[in-house]
């Protein structure tokens, strides 16, 4: 009888492990929101000029589509993790860093308040409207609101309750 409960105790508890794996590998797309626990779209990408632009994939492809920039700045070895490229465009810059798998998007920074978050956040944004659509951020400082996830990071700052800035960066 207590080999049967202990076999049953077994199998219940390889059957949860197994379903826990599979559920997290379904949608890389989405993750744990550390700010108030519930799992939502990942935030850290934007659509410009019909091009998605995600922090953390190969940039080739997209700068190819984004046309040639208005500047390209070579910033040079960043503390010893990588060349960081920045290629300014009429609305965004788009910060790249050389690593061992490619070219790979580090960074995008907002200009103008044409560009906008994949939420419509965009500069001249309403504080009120960040927090309706990103939720509580995970910190403030200095009049900024930080989301992360992961090693990923959104970042609005806030000047007399509007956006003056939005900042997406890969955290190192």
């Amino acid at each position: 009888m207590k080999l049967k409960r202990f076999l049953s105790l077994i199998l219940a508890m390889i059957f949860c492990l197994s379903t826990c794996l599979f559920a997290s590998s379904c949608d890389k797309e989405e993750q744990e929101d550390q700010n108030n626990g519930q799992t939502v779209a990942n935030p850290f990408y934007i659509t410009y000029r019909d091009v998605k632009i995600e922090l953390d994939k190969k940039a080739e492809g997209v700068l190819d589509k984004l046309g040639a920039p208005k500047s390209t700045d070579n910033l040079g070895d960043c503390g010893g993790i990588g060349v960081q490229m920045k290629y300014t465009y009429a609305d965004i810059t788009v910060n790249t860093l050389k690593e061992e798998k490619g070219e790979m998007i580090h960074k995008i920074s907002f200009i103008t308040d044409i560009a906008q978050t994949n939420r419509g956040i965009s500069i001249g944004s309403d504080e009120a409207d960040v927090r309706s659509e990103y939720g509580t951020p995970s910190s403030e400082e200095n009049g900024k609101l930080i989301y992360k996830m992961s090693d990923l990071e959104l970042e609005f700052t806030v000047k007399d309750g509007s956006v003056s800035a939005i900042n997406y960066r890969r955290i190192r």
